[in-house]
């Protein structure tokens, strides 16, 4: 095996039946979500989300910045070079991102097949030829409703 990642995927229980909330497999996010868990947090996704909307941000303003210095007119030539090679390598970093985003959704899927079969499973290793995935199962609790 040459690869190991890791999938959470979020559920939460109603009338015994898993419902798939989100599945998350970036490291910072997935280090939220235990955090949030382990003190009890009834927001872990909200959490995620807010960490994702600010990283989000922050590439923009980096990418706004850089646009606007190869734009100007009086610009030297390495900087130019260099800000040329950022944009080059933020749209394939982009593209690897998306390709990771539809892997991740495709193994979640699986695994969440997987854990509605046996609701037991909280931790357990996918494998494939050349990686394998450990899936840990984050059940969020259940939402109160009132009766109206």
């Amino acid at each position: 095996m040459s690869r190991t990642g890791t999938v959470a995927l979020v559920v939460r229980i109603e009338s015994g039946s898993p419902i798939l909330l989100d599945q998350i497999s970036d490291d910072r996010e997935l280090e939220i979500l235990d955090r949030c868990v382990k003190e009890g947090s009834s927001r872990a996704l909200e959490e995620v989300y807010l960490q994702r909307d600010r990283v989000v941000e922050e590439e923009e303003q980096f990418g706004d910045f850089v646009e606007a210095l190869i734009t100007q007119p009086y610009v030297k030539p390495e900087i130019l070079e260099h800000g040329v090679q950022w944009l080059r390598s933020k749209v394939k970093i982009e593209e690897f991102q998306r390709q990771e985003r539809e892997a991740t959704r495709v193994i979640a899927n699986y695994a969440f097949q997987v854990f509605a079969e046996n609701q037991d499973l909280r931790e357990f290793m996918l494998s494939g030829p050349s990686a394998q995935v450990q899936i840990k199962v984050v059940e969020l609790p259940a939402v109160f409703r009132q009766a109206a």
